[in-house]
């Protein structure tokens, strides 16, 4: 399997966190890859399958796999979500910020909260013009250079405005999850209750949630930066800003099903890695 990531033009970067291309390897073609798992890294995705092959994925909430729209967008999830896919398939994902599913798109988070959503129900034409310029291209910066073009064409239609959950989702970002409600809601002039009650409403979840998710990923890359020289859990969890050892075992295991001790026994045990290039 071979994924790479691709980090937006400087306008876009406010809203994408990257853009990705994925290929399964073409040896398996016809048979389906191993379980894969993405992690709760308080993204959001808009999925096009390249060159339609299937993909499937987990639904949790009805306990069976579902075939995958061939444009989709998955929500922000809580915890992991699991997928598989045909040998020779090739994926091109575009990974949003959550406030900028909202300034791009005008779609709640809310709304995509913990499910998949076929892309032309929330993106409507916009969504099948992308995929039909996607389908059967064969190379990657071909690729990434049609999502700016679709992504700058929504860019110009965004208001200049402030708004708080905007910026409540960018100091927990930039501080990698290290800042409580409490000292959010006092950089942001407003009471902690009515940012806890606002942000629910725009994001489907907590500023406390959000905040955890973030942690998780900072330490996650901070973990998979210390495999190769030496990995202790007890640093991870100063470094990263949790109460102690056992305090960051119960968030992992919370976020992922799993131990860290995985990561010790098989890098590649999650998908989503957090290089950009």
């Amino acid at each position: 399997m071979s994924y790479r990531e691709y980090l937006p033009c400087t306008s876009l970067r406010p809203y994408v966190d990257c853009y990705w291309f994925l290929e399964v390897n073409t040896a398996v073609t016809g048979s389906e890859t191993p379980l894969q798992r993405c992690l709760p890294f308080g993204s959001l995705e808009i999925i096009c399958q390249v060159n339609n092959k299937v993909c499937e994925i987990f639904n949790a909430g009805e306990k069976r796999w579902e075939i995958s729209p061939y444009i989709y967008c998955t929500g922000l999830y809580t915890d992991t979500a699991y997928w598989r896919a045909e040998g020779g398939t090739r994926m091109f994902g575009i990974r949003i910020k959550p406030e900028g599913l909202t300034e791009l798109f005008r779609i709640p988070v809310a709304q995509v909260l913990n499910s998949v959503v076929d892309g032309r129900d929330i993106l409507g034409k916009d969504a099948a013009a992308l995929c039909d310029y996607m389908t059967g291209v064969e190379e990657t910066g071909t690729l990434v250079r049609t999502a700016e073009t679709f992504l700058l064409s929504r860019l110009a239609n965004v208001p200049p405005s402030q708004n708080y959950v905007r910026e409540a989702c960018r100091l927990i970002r930039s501080t990698n999850g290290a800042l409580s409600v409490e000292a959010l809601s006092n950089q942001l002039y407003i009471s902690k209750r009515q940012l806890e009650r606002t942000f629910k409403q725009q994001m489907g979840a907590t500023p406390k949630t959000y905040q955890r998710m973030i942690r998780f990923r900072a330490a996650y890359r901070y973990a998979r930066a210390r495999q190769t020289t030496g990995l202790r859990w007890t640093d991870v969890s100063y470094e990263s800003g949790y109460a102690d050892q056992a305090h960051f075992i119960r968030e992992f295991r919370e976020f992922t099903g799993e131990t860290p001790g995985i990561l010790a026994l098989n890098r590649d045990a999650f998908f989503q890695t957090l290089e950009a290039s």
